[in-house]
């Protein structure tokens, strides 16, 4: 049986809560894929005086610094802005929207 890819539909401080916990339990298990996607609305934020995409700095410092500053998430979670491109291979899908 091929390994089970989970995506996270949702990014704000309970969809990164969720994605921490999901994404230790992928790269422990192995019916999983290890890494995780979490879909991340696309928007601008000034991290260390830059202004940048959100995802961008999230995939650089495993940190959403607007909805859950402070907390380093797992390296294996990728965030992802376009939404078809964020589900399209997920097995699994964690809805946490508002």
């Amino acid at each position: 049986m091929a390994a089970k890819k989970v995506c996270i539909v949702g990014s704000g401080n309970f969809g990164c809560a969720m994605a921490k916990i999901i994404a230790r339990n992928t790269a422990r298990h192995a019916d999983f894929e290890t890494g995780v996607t979490m879909w991340m609305f696309e928007e601008m934020v000034e991290h260390k005086g830059i202004e940048k995409k959100l995802s961008e700095v999230f995939n650089e410092t495993h940190e959403n610094v607007k909805y859950l500053p402070g907390v380093e998430l797992p390296s294996n979670i990728k965030a992802e802005p376009d939404l078809k491109r964020a589900v399209e291979a997920a097995d699994i899908y964690v809805w946490v929207l508002p």
